[in-house]
């Protein structure tokens, strides 16, 4: 998951990351302007890094700082009298940049990870006040016609290339309506940055629980999770609705009351202080829509992506359905007959329980033990695997960043390194505590410059601290360490020498996903694990083991696609529509009962738990599409190997490093010589349906 604003007033100015020289061939460098005194200021006050603050006060200082400075260079541009060129283009560069690092990139850090709450809330402030500052300016008129008076002859082509998508989204953003619209613009982008704030602290403050009499309640739970979760002074044990409660519960608990009842409290986090938020943000959404000329949400928000269209999205969802359909019937039909053995009246299998049963289908069918697997993935080790991979596989160095400014003991800080050169710096805050963010994503904080023009990010998960005594990671757990990991390091690469606004920040929603993805199959290889997959005693993980593991891995596959093509559709369906037609649960148990063969909790309200109704809004489809460009991808390294070092400097240069400087689906036929297709992946999925059928 890539963490981005959830309201972006110049979507196409201000979106992801990064600003380094890029890995590949260098952009054409045009006769440098003259630099404006603001822009000196600006980028002297990017240069410092401000995500541990002192204090509440501090950071609001900090925060009035920067927008009181954003507003004078947007009120300096304006006012110009002069003929307008290129230096237009990269001030309002550096305006958005500022904007950027510290209303969303330094204040999403302090929001969502800070330890004190004052300082959570004046970060949740402090990027709604930026998004009001922002849509000021994609609603500047003056601006806007300084920009279109541009002579175009003049620019080197990516200055065009940036210039032409500035001006579509000036005139997505609405600067072609009249000033009483225009005024309506910016309160509904208001309001609907106060109400995700709101939303997003109900997903990050409230915690759901689960209350155990006894330790006989763990059964079948790992040893270090049983001592973890031991008694109470009341003699009562709690199971929080944190991942690294709940994963291991709906595995590995033989007590289906737990499974049922954590499953149950999961299900209704953040109901019903969520309903109402989610409720605004669809009215809010609708009315800008509508009022910028758009059918509804959907339509916006597709449109400059690489659907463009909320049809074309529903279309490849349709071929993603029907081609994992079979998989997940026999799949289905797989588990039910396990729970036969121990239920022989049962006809449908209960959602609290498939985690449990494909558990136990892992073991009887694979002579896979998941607990024998977590055995060789202790936290210390997966992070200093991944750092290696991540060296070898790009060539890169990866070394302490000394005197970081960290926010918490836990959190860690790192330099990344090519050939002796400093190209990004990040932070990692990977295990959970109170108040922080629950889910994993990769958190972008300077485009640059910085004190060393470099990107800046960080990563936030929720996985368990430590060595095998304290650390042990589920496997899926370390795929999705590597998954967040590809996306820092595709910010760390698509770094601009010239424009932040070409790196990685402008790239579609709906192939951001892709590099993360693809990345998730080095963590299947054996040869991969084997460099740092070891047990308490120091013993490699067997072949045989990542064999089995392999074996195992497509079961399941047809039903996962079909969960998430609920969420897809629940978020397109949510915002297709107006909202007085939606109905919450309503459309969420039609899209579940349509696509989910598993028997569901009643009064269960997931939607108010699902923070990509926010964030994401209409494009959660963006994951599939992603998946399948992955997939088509990921044919290159299967003809090369995967540690081919042309293969991975090619997919290196040619989409990691170009950032958002050509359009995803050039970056994809540069790589592939060829259009993406999604055959691939519709392959993957009538194949998983196959091998279901095979005799275990």
């Amino acid at each position: 998951m890539k963490r981005l604003p959830a309201a972006l007033p110049l979507a196409g100015l201000v979106l992801i990351i990064a600003a380094c020289a890029p890995a590949g061939k260098k952009p054409e460098t045009p006769t440098p302007a003259p630099v404006h005194a603001l822009e000196t200021e600006a980028k002297a006050m990017m240069a410092q890094l401000v995500v541990a603050p002192d204090s509440a006060d501090a950071f609001t200082v900090r925060c009035d700082t920067a927008l009181d400075l954003v507003n004078r260079m947007i009120a300096d541009m304006e006012a110009r009298d002069t003929v307008a060129g290129a230096a237009d283009i990269k001030f309002l560069d550096t305006i958005t940049n500022l904007g950027y690092s510290i209303g969303f990139g330094e204040s999403s850090v302090v929001a969502e990870a800070n330890p004190d709450a004052a300082l959570r809330g004046v970060g949740d402030l402090c990027q709604q006040r930026t998004s009001d500052v922002l849509t000021r300016l994609s609603l500047s008129k003056p601006v806007y016609d300084r920009l279109t008076a541009i002579d175009v002859t003049n620019l080197n082509p990516r200055e065009t290339f940036l210039l032409d998508r500035t001006l579509r989204d000036y005139r997505r953003s609405g600067i072609d309506k009249d000033e009483e619209t225009r005024d309506k613009v910016r309160a509904l982008n208001a309001e609907l940055a106060e109400i995700s704030s709101e939303f997003s602290k109900n997903l990050r403050e409230i915690q759901g629980s689960v209350q155990l009499d006894s330790v006989a309640a763990l059964d079948g739970l790992p040893q270090d999770y049983i001592d973890a979760h031991q008694p109470d002074e009341n003699g009562k044990i709690t199971i929080t609705t944190d991942y690294p409660d709940t994963g291991p519960v709906f595995s590995y608990a033989t007590n289906e009351t737990l499974r049922r009842d954590l499953s149950f409290a999961s299900g209704n986090r953040a109901y019903p202080e969520n309903v109402a938020p989610l409720r605004r943000l669809l009215e809010k959404r609708y009315e800008l829509a509508t009022l910028l000329g758009y059918q509804n949400w959907a339509a916006y928000v597709t449109e400059d992506k690489m659907t463009g269209s909320p049809e074309v999205a529903e279309a490849f969802l349709a071929r993603v359905e029907a081609a994992a359909t079979d998989a997940a019937g026999i799949e289905h039909g797989r588990l039910l007959a396990k729970l036969n053995e121990t239920r022989p009246d049962a006809t449908t299998v209960p959602e609290w329980s498939s985690a449990f049963l494909a558990e136990q289908i892992r073991q009887s069918d694979y002579a896979l033990d998941s607990q024998e697997v977590r055995q060789y993935f202790a936290y210390d080790n997966v992070r200093a695997g991944i750092f290696a991979l991540v060296e070898d596989l790009f060539g890169v160095q990866i070394t302490p960043w000394e005197n970081a400014p960290v926010w918490e003991s836990s959190v860690t800080a790192h330099e990344i390194h090519r050939n002796g050169q400093l190209i990004g710096r990040f932070f990692l805050d990977m295990h959970p505590r109170d108040g922080k963010f629950k889910h994993a994503a990769a958190f972008p904080i300077r485009f640059g410059p910085t004190s060393d023009g470099v990107p800046v990010g960080a990563l936030m998960c929720n996985f368990p601290a430590g060595d095998h005594a304290t650390g042990l990671m589920e496997h899926r757990q370390v795929e999705t360490f590597l998954h967040e990991f590809g996306h820092l390091i595709h910010q760390m690469f698509s770094g601009q020498p010239d424009f932040a606004n070409l790196s990685m920040s402008n790239l579609e929603w709906d192939f951001i996903e892709a590099p993360s993805q693809m990345l998730e199959n080095w963590v299947w290889d054996y040869d991969t694990l084997a460099t740092f997959a070891v047990n308490a005693e120091g013993e490699t993980i067997p072949r045989e083991l990542v064999e089995k593991m392999i074996a195992a891995r497509d079961f399941g596959t047809g039903l996962g696609t079909l969960r998430q093509l609920v969420f897809a559709g629940v978020s397109l369906k949510y915002y297709d529509r107006p909202p007085e037609d939606v109905d919450f649960d309503e459309i969420w148990d039609e899209r579940q009962s349509a696509l989910s063969p598993f028997e569901a909790l009643p009064d269960v309200h997931r939607y108010a738990s699902f923070g990509h109704l926010d964030g994401y809004s209409a494009i959660y489809y963006t994951y599939q599409w992603s998946l399948a460009i992955s997939t088509d991808l990921f044919t290159e390294f299967e003809k090369s190997g995967l540690r081919d070092p042309e293969t991975s400097g090619r997919y290196r240069d040619l989409i990691l490093a170009p950032g958002s400087s050509k359009p995803a689906a050039t970056l994809v036929h540069d790589f592939l010589g060829r259009d993406w297709t999604p055959e691939a992946y519709e392959q993957y999925l009538i194949n998983a349906a196959r091998s279901g059928t095979e005799e275990k």
